[in-house]
């Protein structure tokens, strides 16, 4: 079987056109998962998979004709090349990350440091190399800017919300708070919560709990609305819902 071949399409490896169509396939591919899991309320979104398989193609190619020698002369093993820097630019990539109480930053970031290891290698693999390079340079930089763009045109980008909130325990109070929630629209992708004081209320008595939500707001949310709602909810003793920073 000819490894070349791709759904019947022969495809040249070694031709600029060739790495050029794998490099958009790939663009493809991990845009469709990432979209995906941008619209599900993911942190790694659309972007973010698009570097990470467009880094990964960048590096394999450069590497596999690196260990053929094409043009040099020079034999050597296309792994061993290739996983030195990868390994070791993913420390500089997890440095990127940050993680505050529900929210993750950086994944985008740490996703366009590992790209960019990817087009290095093909830069200072070889000048035919370095042509590989430029398109995948070209393709990162519209990843991080014209997708951008279209995320917040198509408001793929959905805001996330930490929603602090101190309820009853008496009587299921926080799962009635998560009842309320997901029938008002609310979508609940992340929880911490710990045991309160003793309540004040002497119409309520017992122990309360804090509870820390990351929450998509409907589409149609009031503030006016969603303030009256909790402030009538007669288990829910203090709310504050402020705006969750989205990772870049």
């Amino acid at each position: 079987m000819d490894s070349n071949l791709f759904f019947g399409h022969y495809i040249d490896p070694y031709s600029l056109g060739g790495k050029a169509l794998v490099l958009l396939l790939a663009a493809f591919a991990g845009g469709v998962i990432g979209l995906q899991r941008e619209w599900s309320g993911n942190a790694a979104g659309m972007r973010t998979h698009i570097l990470v398989c467009i880094g990964s193609v960048t590096i394999t190619l450069a590497s596999v004709e690196i260990g053929l020698g094409v043009r040099g002369g020079m034999r050597g093993d296309p792994g061993h090349i290739a996983a030195q820097i990868v390994s070791g630019i993913g420390f500089l990539g997890a440095g990127a990350i940050l993680r505050e109480g529900l929210t993750v930053k950086g994944l985008t970031t740490a996703a366009s440091i590992w790209a960019t290891a990817g087009i290095g290698i093909a830069f200072g693999a070889s000048p035919h190399l370095g042509e590989l390079g430029v398109i995948s340079a070209v393709i990162v930089l519209g990843t991080l800017t014209v997708l951008e763009r279209l995320e917040t045109l198509l408001k793929l980008k959905q805001a996330h919300h930490i929603l602090n909130v101190e309820v009853h325990e008496k009587d299921h109070g926080p799962a009635l708070l998560l009842d309320l929630l997901s029938s008002q629209g609310f979508i609940v992708s992340g929880i911490q919560s710990q045991p309160g004081q003793e309540s004040l209320n002497k119409d309520i008595p017992g122990v309360t709990r804090q509870m820390r939500l990351r929450v998509q707001l409907p589409r149609n949310f009031n503030r006016n609305d969603f303030n009256k709602l909790l402030t009538e909810e007669k288990g829910v003793l203090s709310f504050h819902l402020e705006t969750a920073d989205a990772s870049r």
